[in-house]
């Protein structure tokens, strides 16, 4: 209805100013606005008028018409229509004016709370977050002081086997020269005996020792060279969560009156360096369980050089007891052959002796009967003068042939015996000369196992190769 009383309204206007035989145009004639606001008051405002052709004078001088479109008057029903209508707009206008008042305001009131409630939200956020960084960066420091202690234990492991490995040259050489010094026996003496197949073997497990003591070493070498990358690692996040902290602190202490804000024209540009919350735990969670993982392989890798370093040493110090007892049972075979050789050359020295003793009364035996042979042929030469039927066959003749001939053969027999006597000496010679180079032989032997071998071994004061504070 307002709005048709309103159409109706303006049309009558133009109608009048159209009808008009002025050439004024639609742009010199003043226009009917709406107005913005009205009141209640309105009717106060307006002037009184007396008669109906007041009336419509007063309206023509207010729209500036000219005096000869008076012919085309209203009506003062249209004008109380219009009146009303222009009081009702204001009313209506009003009252949305008052409408969009109260909810700007109510709007500003919502906007500053959900402004206020958002500024704590996100403060309790900040301290939650601030909270949580403090935690991780407190687990990271604690992680990253026991994987540099982990380290520290893990170098003092290497080292000690290092000195272990260090400390199985001097074995190793010693067995060497040991093999090298018993090379020098002679004759049947050079043996392949039980004490140099105890050397070889004990050189095989010095030589096996040292492989796994070099294996165990670049074992540690890889080991802290994960460590190292962990801690490296762990610093870096450590840093970074040290960054945070202090840049959510400082958010967390800004306020509305804070100095040196600025606005950011477009914080959506930042959102491309962002990561989610659980790729920030995950990636600090990540750390931790490598630095974990890395920190008990390491425990492991000091057990196995602890056990390596024992057992080998161990095993060792087994096999250097049972080389000095096979160089014991040696020299004992040693010992006692060369206490034989000499009671057999003391006994060969004896039958010598008798022997040169027999000999020298086979001799004498034998110059002894060069007497009674020369009084034998001599009387029997002699006799042989005798004249004519006088060089009879007589018993004396028989007697000196059968003397002559008795002599001859002791002669022949001692003769015989002194050569066997002889020969019996010169084998007892012999076979002293053989026991004298034996029992030399055997010194020799006693002297490279005892004095060079045995001796040289004592260097090592089987304390293994166990390094000093294990």
């Amino acid at each position: 209805m307002e709005d048709s009383l309103s159409n109706m309204y303006r049309n009558s206007f133009n109608g009048v100013f159209h009808t008009q035989s002025s050439p004024t145009t639609m742009a010199e004639l003043p226009t009917i606005r709406e107005p913005v606001q009205m009141t209640s008051a309105y009717s106060s405002v307006l002037p009184s008028y007396g008669t109906k052709r007041d009336v419509g004078k007063a309206l023509l001088q207010t729209l500036g018409a000219p005096s000869n479109a008076i012919r085309d008057r209203k009506a003062p029903d249209q004008w109380n229509a219009a009146l009303n209508m222009h009081v009702r707009l204001s009313d209506k206008d009003k009252n949305k004016a008052e409408t969009q008042r109260d909810a700007s305001n109510r709007l500003i009131k919502e906007l500053d709370q959900k402004t206020k409630s958002k500024q704590a939200e996100i403060n309790r956020r900040l301290q939650d977050r601030i909270t949580t960084v403090a935690y991780w960066k407190q687990r990271l420091n604690t992680e990253h002081a026991a994987i540099c202690q982990e380290i520290t234990n893990l170098s003092m492991s290497k080292k000690k086997t290092q000195q272990a490995l260090a400390s199985t040259e001097l074995p190793t050489e010693v067995s060497h020269n040991c093999l090298k010094n018993r090379e020098n026996r002679e004759a049947i003496d050079l043996v392949q005996d039980l004490v140099d197949d105890e050397l070889i073997n004990e050189l095989n497990m010095l030589s096996e020792v040292q492989k796994l003591l070099a294996t165990r070493i670049g074992d540690s070498d890889q080991r802290l060279k994960n460590l190292n990358d962990c801690k490296s690692k762990l610093e870096y996040d450590i840093r970074d969560k040290e960054e945070c902290l202090r840049l959510d602190e400082h958010c967390y202490k800004l306020n509305n009156g804070s100095a040196g804000l600025q606005q950011v024209a477009q914080p959506t540009l930042y959102d491309g360096h962002t990561t989610t919350v659980d790729k920030h735990e995950s990636f600090s969670q990540d750390n931790l369980e490598k630095s974990e993982i890395a920190r008990v392989m390491s425990c492991l890798q000091r057990e196995l050089n602890d056990f390596s370093i024992n057992k080998s040493n161990d095993e060792l110090q087994k096999q250097s007891e049972l080389v000095g007892s096979m160089f014991r049972l040696r020299l004992k075979e040693l010992t006692t052959a060369k206490t034989n050789l000499d009671g057999q050359l003391e006994k060969t020295n004896q039958e010598i002796s008798c022997v040169e003793d027999s000999l020298h009364q086979l001799r004498e035996a034998l110059r002894s009967k060069d007497g009674p042979m020369k009084v034998a042929t001599t009387r029997f030469a002699v006799r042989s003068k005798r004249p004519n039927v006088e060089q009879t066959r007589d018993y004396v003749h028989g007697g000196l042939l059968s003397e002559i001939n008795d002599i001859s053969g002791s002669q022949e027999a001692l003769k015989q015996q002194i050569a066997s006597a002889e020969e019996t000496l010169h084998r007892l010679l012999k076979n002293k000369e053989r026991l004298q180079q034996d029992i030399e032989i055997k010194k020799k032997s006693i002297q490279i196992d005892e004095q060079q071998c045995l001796r040289l071994r004592k260097t090592l004061s089987w304390r293994g190769f166990r390094p000093a504070g294990m």
